[in-house]
């Protein structure tokens, strides 16, 4: 849980991210970090994270100072924890000193640190991408609905492209097909190139392993 509450204090932007994965509210103290949180919630290797996780304590000139990272984050292969930061804001030395800080705390814990920008978390298509299945994610379809598709699923050759596929599921309910596929690859049980381009009626679709 939070050891601290977000604050608004700089001007920044403070919300609540509704968390498929984790079933709560996560709070997020800027843009940057609700962008991040898009990226955590739909990651296959991430099994959970939290927010506000752990007040590190360090010493500058003689004064004992405290830093919180944003987010703490377990993968499949161990955990760590995050700051997302502005690339702009990475070389101030107040932050170099919250980082090394940091860092040094993660080694001896076993864990990893991560500093994660701006320009890292928004490069290509993969955020917007991952934003409008999330939109879809959110849609309540019946578990029979799902499961009933997934059926009609299995005996189509892949890869196809989206549209072809929403077509042959449903032709006069186009719309509902869309939506059900792009749900399904949020939730990884057929899988869609999100890197490239933008999504759409001509993005191809594979089958996942994970739809069995």
């Amino acid at each position: 849980m939070p050891v601290r509450a977000v604050s608004g204090r700089g001007g920044n932007m403070i919300g609540r991210f509704p968390s498929l994965k984790m079933r709560r509210m996560i709070a997020f103290e800027s843009l940057i970090e609700q962008d991040y949180l898009f990226l955590l919630d739909f990651d296959l290797d991430v099994a959970s994270f939290c927010e506000q996780p752990v007040q590190i304590e360090y010493v500058w000139e003689g004064k004992v100072l405290h830093y919180t990272p944003d987010f703490h984050v377990i993968r499949s292969m161990g955990e760590e924890y995050v700051e997302c930061k502005p690339q702009k804001q990475v070389d101030r030395a107040e932050n170099q000193r919250k980082f090394r800080a940091a860092r040094e705390w993660c080694q001896q814990q076993g864990f990893q640190y991560y500093v994660v920008t701006d320009d890292v978390i928004r490069s290509g298509h993969r955020l917007n991408n991952i934003k409008l299945l999330t939109r879809h994610a959110r849609v309540h379809f019946p578990p029979d609905l799902r499961q009933q598709t997934i059926c009609l699923l299995q005996p189509l050759q892949f890869p196809q492209s989206l549209g072809n596929v929403a077509k042959r599921l449903r032709p006069e309910q186009l719309e509902l097909s869309v939506s059900l596929l792009l749900h399904l690859a949020y939730h990884h049980q057929i899988q869609l190139e999100i890197d490239q381009e933008p999504i759409s009626m001509a993005t191809m679709i594979q089958f996942s392993e994970y739809s069995a």
